[in-house]
């Protein structure tokens, strides 16, 4: 029995492809969370957001006013990012911000009414996309799939740490 040189750039390809960057869990994850990314931009949009500010303005929802540093360690980016970041959301009158009595070296952020209004539908987006994202998922799947996720979040989390 002979084997050709096709045969066997064939079998290397399809090692190459399992052992290189294409052929792993961290390449899919990557794929799922542009994909995420996209569709979230798209809900998110539809409301005048921008991807991202809907984390600030929950943060604010559900912890009440912060100050900028708070704000920028919960989204966990650097305080000058944070601070970019606010700006078109003060100008569309989502949040404001205000110099702390106590402090006045510190700059503390509320939500205002305006955004109040905007929430039901900022987690009716966000329920949406979760939906269209595990919408071919059966409910045991969507256990191990969400109890999977936790253990990788926390898995990275302590990596980072």
């Amino acid at each position: 029995m002979t084997i050709t040189t096709a045969q066997i750039r064939h079998k290397s390809d399809r090692a190459q492809r399992r052992s290189g960057i294409s052929g792993t869990t961290s390449f899919l994850f990557v794929q799922v969370a542009r994909y995420h990314r996209k569709r979230a931009g798209e809900l998110l949009g539809d409301l005048g957001l921008h991807l991202g500010q809907e984390m600030i303005l929950e943060a604010l929802w559900t912890r009440g006013a912060l100050s900028q540093s708070e704000l920028a360690e919960h989204a966990g980016v650097r305080r000058a990012t944070m601070t970019v970041a606010l700006r078109p959301l003060e100008k569309a009158g989502l949040v404001e911000r205000t110099c702390d009595p106590d402090d006045r070296r510190i700059m503390r952020v509320v939500a205002t009414e305006k955004s109040l209004v905007l929430r039901p539908e900022v987690y009716a987006a966000w329920e949406k996309l979760n939906r269209e994202m595990i919408s071919n998922l059966d409910i045991d799947e969507r256990r191990v799939f969400e109890r999977a996720l936790r253990k990788v979040r926390n898995t990275m989390r302590h990596q980072l740490a």
